[in-house]
C-alpha cells in the first residue's frame, strides 16, 4: 500500500483508543501513513535508552516523509500568514511536509485545521 496520509504525533497518540483504532491500525499497519522526522522526534521523546531504540525501529517500518528546505520555507511561508497565533513550530513543519508530499494530514489536533485554513491542503481529523 502506498501511503496516503501523514500521521501526525497526535494521531499515534489516539492509537490506544478503541473508537478510533480500528481506522488507525488499517492506516498504521497497512503501510498507509507515512512519519517524518519531528514526528518521530515527537513520538520518541522521554522514552528510556532500551525503548527508544525499540521504538526508532519500529518507526523504520513507515514510509517516510522527507522535510527539506522548500518544506521549511513554505512552513515560514503559513506562519506569516498565522504571524501572531500560536501555532507550533512543529505543526508548522508536519503540516508543510504533508503537503509537498501530496498526503492527508491525519491528526487530533484543532491547530491543524487552521493551518489548512491557510494552506488548503486536505486534512483528516480524528474525533
Amino acid at each position: 500500500m502506498t501511503a496516503t496520509h501523514l500521521a501526525d504525533t497526535s494521531a499515534w497518540a489516539q492509537l490506544q483508543r478503541s473508537e478510533v483504532a480500528a481506522r488507525l491500525v488499517s492506516l498504521f499497519v497497512g503501510g498507509g501513513a507515512a512519519t517524518c522526522g519531528i514526528v518521530d522526534l515527537e513520538v520518541l521523546a522521554g522514552l528510556t535508552a532500551a525503548d527508544h531504540a525499540e521504538g526508532l525501529a519500529e518507526r523504520g517500518f513507515y514510509p517516510r516523509v522527507p522535510i527539506d528546505d522548500a518544506v521549511l520555507e513554505r512552513a515560514v511561508e503559513v506562519q506569516g500568514h498565522l504571524a501572531g497565533e500560536d501555532i507550533p513550530v512543529a505543526a508548522l513543519v508536519v503540516a508543510a511536509a504533508a503537503e509537498a508530499a501530496g498526503l492527508i494530514l491525519l491528526h487530533a489536533d484543532p491547530v491543524f485545521e487552521r493551518i489548512a485554513d491557510v494552506t488548503g491542503q486536505p486534512t483528516e481529523p480524528i474525533p
